[in-house]
This record gives C-alpha cells, structure tokens and sequence, in this order.
C-alpha cells in the first residue's frame, strides 16, 4: 500500500460516505481493482472513518452545541433532538449487529452491492418526486414537516433502514433521506436529520472495529494481518494521515455539496449515477470477473 492508495481511498470515504451513492460499494470495488479483492488495514478503515467523523463535527458544530445543551436541560429543541438521534439507534444497533455477519459476507459478491445501488437509484428517484411535489404544491399542509416536527416513528423508520442497508450497497445518506421524505419530512430536513445521525452511526461503527485494534496494542502484541499494513507498504503514519486528511477535507465538501442539492430537489443526479454503478457492479458481480477474493 502507498500513498496514492492511501490518498484514493480517502477520497472515495470522505466523498461517498455523505453523497447517497454507497461508500460500501465504492470502497469494496476500490480494493478489488487496488489489491486483487484483499480489503485494506483495519486501523486504516477506521482511520477513515475518523476523518469522515471529523467533517461531521466541524460542519454541524451548532447543531451539536445546541444537541450538548439540551442534554444539560438548557435548550428544549436540543434535548428533543438528542432523543431522537438515541431512538434512531436504537433499530440502527440491532438491526446492524443482526445483519453484520451478512454484510461480511457481502464482500466477496460484488452483484450483492448492484442490487443495492439499483435500490437506492429508485428510493432517491422516488423522494425526489415526492419533494418536488411537495414544493409545488399550494397546501401548506402537504409542504413536509420540519426537524421540530420529528416523531418517533420518523427516528425509528429512519434508523431501521439505517440498520439493514448499511453495508449491502444501499447508501446509507441515500436510503435514511429517503425514508424520512416518505414520512413526511422536508427534504432539507430529513438530510439533516440524516447527517446528524451519522454521528453516532460513525462513531459506533469505529469504536467496535477500534475495540478489537487496542486489544493487541494493549498486550503489546503485533497487530493480526487483518488489521497491520502489509509488508513493503509506505510509512504507516504516513499513509494514516494522508487517509484521514483527504476524508476529512472531502467529506466536509461533499456534506456541504448535498446539503445544497437538497434545498431544491436536485437527486436525481445521484440516482442516475447510482443506476449506472448499480449496473456494473452486478455485471461485474455476476459475470465472475472481480467477484470473490
């Protein structure tokens, strides 16, 4: 592994990790055209996510400061959000620990991640209708609700399909946005709930990988080959903040970049993209071509 990898890798984390396009099914194509199939360092995937969490933080920092004191009973729609994120979990944790031994799996079927893109294709082609609609339409009871209007079965629909599809190729930002449009939310709306809900989504996934990273380093042990750099790869500090940097500047970019689009309904651009991916990876899935390890 080096540098440019390290650079790529980062790049395609931060970009797809927010925009509704799978950086499940991004990343796994990247590591069967980069290493034959075999996926990249552990510590370094988590890394990445790190970086992707850091965007998160610096982008949303009001929100959060808003969230932190409703936590102290300072502010009443900061408290009321801070439930719903931790309802929202709720689904996202079992469902997702239900399913992690699939999704593994997953990795060694690249049609498994077509499919997921060509659902994604039709779920953003879908809310970006029914947004449309929504703006067009002269009842303001049909106009979408707000995120002081969120209710519990928005946190728990939205984080259910966070849950099952994380990991299949089902965007992740793509399907969440998506549900909560179908609930009835705004589309700027359900976007923001979708990325503020990506924070305790990123940080979950990174602290159980991250679990099993300071065990050995705990007990002074080498890292399994799973989570080490193999041999004749760059400087490993190197190739980490190369990673972390790229996904953090990236990732801010590519938040601010959806946040835009979804002002006025503008996925179908997404859609389209994730079609055409959808379509090459179970082409590619299926034909055996770049399909197992």
């Amino acid at each position: 592994m080096n540098l440019l990898h390290a650079i790529l890798l980062g790049l395609i984390q931060g970009l797809t990790e927010f925009l509704p396009v799978s950086s499940t099914a991004h990343l796994t194509l990247a590591e069967h055209l980069m290493f034959h199939g075999q996926p990249m360092p552990l510590a370094f995937d988590v890394l990445l996510h790190v970086g992707t969490l850091v965007a998160l933080f610096i982008y949303f920092r009001r929100e959060l400061v808003q969230i932190l004191m409703g936590c102290v009973g300072r502010d009443v729609e900061g408290r009321r959000l801070a439930i719903w994120l931790f309802v929202a979990m709720i689904p996202t944790g079992i469902f997702g620990l239900a399913t992690r031994s699939m999704k593994e799996a997953a990795k060694e079927h690249l049609w498994v991640y077509g499919i997921g893109l060509l659902c994604t294709s039709v779920l953003l082609t879908l809310a970006n209708r029914l947004s449309k609609a929504r703006m067009n339409s002269q009842d303001q009871d049909l106009a979408g609700r707000d995120l002081h209007d969120l209710r519990a079965m928005d946190a728990l629909a939205v984080g259910t399909i966070q849950g099952i599809g994380g990991g299949f190729g089902l965007s992740r930002s793509g399907s969440t946005i998506s549900i909560g449009v179908f609930r009835g939310l705004k589309l700027p709306t359900s976007t923001r709930f979708s990325f503020l809900l990506g924070i305790p989504t990123i940080a979950a996934a990174a602290a159980v990988e991250l679990r099993g990273l300071l065990k050995p380093l705990l007990k002074h042990q080498p890292l399994p080959a799973d989570m080490a750099f193999p041999a004749g790869s760059s400087s490993p500090v190197a190739l980490c903040a190369a990673g972390v940097i790229v996904a953090a500047i990236s990732g801010y970019f590519a938040i601010g970049m959806l946040d835009r689009f979804t002002r006025k309904p503008r996925l179908n651009g997404f859609a389209v993209y994730c079609l055409g991916l959808g379509l090459v990876m179970l082409a590619l899935g299926t034909t055996g071509m770049l399909g197992h390890h």
